[in-house]
């Protein structure tokens, strides 16, 4: 049996190809196809972005100042008065009845689904998310909805590379691979930066780094990111100025703002929790269709006296990174965009968090060091540097994605000199919510409803190993032809096990077992194995999961698994049972143990 679950399966002589491959040993030459598909993904997935930022738009033209327009507008800029807090009940209400009606996932901001469909669901999404997620996330925010629109574009493009691997019938894996890739492309092209977007489907949905995945993933944000400065241009989304840190004492400050920042996105998830299960719970008739409403009636409210809360509020990120807001205005918009966050989202509509993270985080973090520059004026650098830093940490600490948010603030501001800063500061934050909360903003929801999620997001072993990492490749095969009395005479007694029976061309017949085969008694030895050959057993292929593998054992209540060569042929090239797979859990629980060992001898 093979090392578990890692090593480089050998195949036998008999299941070696006869042609060398050219492309090698570390490349799949399947790889070369699923890259032209990441290509058209990256493509649709850049228009897809772009489309749905056009409807909202077109959304936010249409209920705050009452015009047909796709032009770039600020819902804050409405002059609706005490109205305007109808708007949002109104988006609040077509959501709700979109979420009962059609598709319950269109609730959330859109990345745990997208999680929830690698890691539980084979990486399969259905055709009414692609097509109704924008539409609901449009009229989410065009309305006033406190969020971004990179959560949902990010399940859309998702669900677009989930459903091309489908209709062209990839494996698994690669359904994975394309579905993280249209993630990626969303990503990419909604923010100009495809370093994010590349990072974001390796940290929250491919949970991996290798060839086979990365260069798919890669060229379809890179793709996607085409698209969207076809459109737009390549400027940065947040232009900044060039910060620079005073000195390198100051990182200690960002060290310590790094552990507000852990503190703020530790409250941000735990509200968000606390509100779910509040709207969830609401005795009303219909709660689906109408918690969505009342979550916005509460936003409209808050939205009157900060309209900067409504939409994505791309413009107030970046006036807070221009220093063109008052301190007072800072602390207040950073904690009504916190409650109007909690609160809508909890409610059950949909909308990215990222956006609204930024908005916090920059708030609270210019706020932070306005008040150090009076005890330390000579050490505390640009509060909008602070507000730079302080976004990517509380996105990183809520979503327990820190290599995303320092990547995308540098590729948002362009600014080099906040590398080190960002580094510090993320870092910081993210371990402080990691030491006080198992959950992150992205998994929360899917713990809740029963799912087992680990720390690091990573796919369980069954679905990580493949069947041929685990198969025997060492066995016997019998002729279908030979007889019963001629196999004996070569058969020991103290033989065991799972016996191909085959046709002289290698194909499978069946199979026995020997221990069965010395039961028969005398007069039947004049039998051929063809007869004797049993069909219980499960037919496998070596690439697949060893998972979906023992899914079909269950189902069929059969502990004998054939592997063979290919869809194409019949050929055996490996045998597992029931037990091997239960040899890799075992593997499983003394790799844990003796890691766990190890680390007490440490300390």
């Amino acid at each position: 049996m093979a090392d578990y679950p890692f090593t480089e399966v050998s195949q036998s002589s008999e299941s070696k190809p006869q042609k060398k491959s050219h492309f090698g040993v570390a490349l799949e030459p399947e790889v070369i196809k699923i890259c032209g598909f990441a290509l058209l993904i990256g493509f649709i997935g850049g228009l897809v972005a772009q489309g749905l930022l056009e409807l909202i738009y077109l959304f936010t033209n249409l209920f705050f100042y009452g015009k047909a327009s796709f032009a770039i507008t600020n819902p804050a800029y409405n002059h609706l008065g005490w109205w305007v807090i109808l708007i949002p009940p109104i988006g609040g209400l077509l959501v709700g009845i979109m979420v009962h009606f059609w598709e319950p996932t269109l609730k959330g901001h859109g990345i745990p689904e997208a999680m929830e469909a690698v890691l539980f669901g084979h990486s399969r999404m259905r055709i009414r998310v692609a097509l109704l997620k924008p539409l609901a996330t449009a009229l989410a925010i065009g309305t006033g909805g406190p969020f971004g629109a990179e959560g949902p574009i990010i399940q859309t493009g998702a669900a677009v590379g989930s459903l091309f691997g489908q209709a062209v019938g990839l494996t698994p894996y690669y359904r994975r691979v394309l579905l993280a890739a249209g993630a990626a492309a969303g990503m990419a092209a909604t923010f100009t930066a495809p370093l994010a977007g590349i990072l974001v489907a390796i940290e929250l949905l491919l949970f991996e780094l290798r060839a086979r995945s990365f260069i798919p993933v890669a060229l379809a944000a890179a793709v996607a990111t085409g698209v969207r400065i076809h459109f737009v241009g390549w400027a940065p989304l947040f232009p900044t100025p060039a910060y620079k840190l005073t000195s390198m004492n100051e990182l200690w400050l960002f060290g310590l703002m790094g552990i507000l920042m852990g503190v703020v996105g530790l409250a941000m998830i735990r509200a968000l929790a606390w509100m779910e299960d509040f709207f969830d719970h609401l005795p009303i008739k219909g709660a689906l269709i109408w918690s969505p409403a009342i979550g916005a009636l509460i936003l409209g409210v808050i939205g009157y006296f900060y309209p900067q809360i409504f939409g994505t509020g791309y413009d107030t990120i970046r006036d807070m990174l221009n220093n063109r807001l008052a301190t007072s205005s800072l602390l207040g918009i950073s904690l009504a965009k916190f409650w109007a966050l909690v609160i809508s989202l909890g409610s059950g509509t949909t909308g990215g968090v990222f956006a609204p993270s930024l908005i916090v985080g920059g708030g609270l973090g210019a706020t932070f060091a306005l008040g150090l520059h009076h005890f330390l004026p000579h050490l505390v650098s640009n509060p909008a540097f602070y507000a730079l830093v302080a976004m990517a940490a509380v996105f990183g600490g809520i979503a327990r994605a820190p290599f995303t948010s320092i990547v995308f603030l540098f590729e948002l501001s362009h600014n080099p000199n906040a590398i080190l800063p960002l580094i510090v500061c993320v870092m910081v934050a993210d371990g402080f919510v990691r030491l006080f909360s198992r959950d992150s903003i992205m998994t929360g929801k899917l713990v809740k409803r029963g799912l087992i999620i680990l720390q690091d997001y990573s796919v369980p072993v069954l679905m990580r190993a493949r069947i041929d990492q685990i198969m025997q490749k060492q066995f016997h095969v019998m002729d279908a032809d030979e007889e019963l009395r001629t196999v004996l005479t070569s058969l020991a007694p103290g033989n065991v096990g799972v016996i191909p029976v085959v046709e002289k061309d290698g194909s499978l017949v069946g199979i026995v077992e020997a221990h069965d085969l010395l039961k028969i008694e005398p007069l039947d030895h004049h039998f051929k194995m063809r007869e004797l050959a049993r069909q219980d057993y499960v037919l496998a292929y070596p690439e697949e999961e060893v998972d979906r593998v023992n899914r079909a054992m269950l189902l069929k209540n059969i502990e004998n698994v054939v592997v063979v060569q290919s869809h194409g042929s019949r050929k055996p090239i490996g045998i597992a049972r029931a037990n091997d797979i239960l040899q890799l859990r075992r593997w499983l629980m003394e790799e844990e143990t003796r890691e766990v060992a190890g680390e007490k001898r440490h300390t």
